[in-house]
């Protein structure tokens, strides 16, 4: 499995390669805001390529981007919309290469904060974007524009590094790290391990017929064994009635709510990664 590092050491200068962990960090960054921070913008007249651009922006942003398009009347082609946490730390690791000259650190660029595109059409575009809130960066950056119209968020970049903190605590109870929105040290360490592909998604354990078995099964008996809620005859690798009633007391017990199955909040108790 392909790791974040991975892609830093290749020089591929495609961000695309981490478009799975990239679209985990959207989500969790949509948890931590109540009414989500980014909408996807996949509705709009607008075209890019599906693996390297993220099609998302904060709603403000997204509503004068829609205004643009209606008053030019033709497709807006983008090389860059918004970009995770995650592409922005392999570009800031390719800075001064053949890839990236310069890059900003991550957290500290208006692409992370959803209001931010690039265009190769710029020129044509200037007017319309201009007229609805839209800035263009100018001869130091000509395909840039950034929105300036008021009424969106500026700490979306943090919001994305501790999205990305609070998913790797999730996947690695053993392992965890401040989620403080800062990006640092160890934080970039945690980012250059995770799978580009993204964190292997658990399935939710349950009661079912016929019974739900497996590695998984197992991982979670062992726990509740060594926390004398099964018998250790009782480990078979099969979600039986035993074992859900043994997740019952442990759901009580820790002041969960009690339904006998196995999410991403009783595995984060019994400290079993998601």
């Amino acid at each position: 499995m392909a790791t974040v590092k991975d892609v830093i050491r290749s020089f591929s200068c495609n961000t695309g390669r981490v478009k799975g962990l990239s679209l985990q960090v959207i989500d969790e960054m949509n948890l931590l805001i109540p009414g989500g921070v980014l909408v996807n913008i996949d509705d709009l007249d607008v075209s890019g390529n599906a693996a390297t651009v993220n099609l998302f922006m904060q709603p403000k942003a997204k509503e004068a981007l829609r205004r643009a398009i209606r008053r030019r009347g033709v497709t807006l082609q983008l090389n860059s919309c918004y970009r995770t946490v995650v592409q922005q730390h392999i570009l800031f690791s390719w800075q001064g290469s053949g890839c990236v000259s310069i890059a900003a650190a991550p957290s500290k660029s208006n692409h992370e904060d959803g209001f931010a595109i690039d265009t190769p059409d710029f020129d044509a575009w200037i007017p319309a974007l201009e007229a609805e809130g839209w800035e263009w960066f100018g001869p130091g950056d000509e395909v840039h524009f950034t929105y300036v119209g008021g009424g969106v968020r500026d700490d979306v970049g943090d919001i994305g590094v501790k999205a990305f903190q609070i998913l790797w605590n999730k996947h690695n109870p053993s392992d965890q790290i401040e989620s403080d929105g800062g990006y640092g040290p160890e934080t970039a360490a945690r980012l250059d391990r995770s799978p580009a592909d993204g964190f292997a998604r658990a399935r939710i354990l349950k009661l079912k017929a016929p019974p739900m078995d497996g590695e998984d099964v197992r991982k979670v008996q062992q726990a509740l064994v060594s926390l004398d809620l099964l018998e250790a005859s009782q480990l078979n690798g099969i979600y039986d009635t035993a074992t859900k009633l043994a997740v019952e007391i442990f759901q009580r017990r820790s002041g969960l709510s009690v339904d006998g199955q196995v999410g991403p909040k009783t595995r984060k108790e019994l400290k079993i990664p998601t």
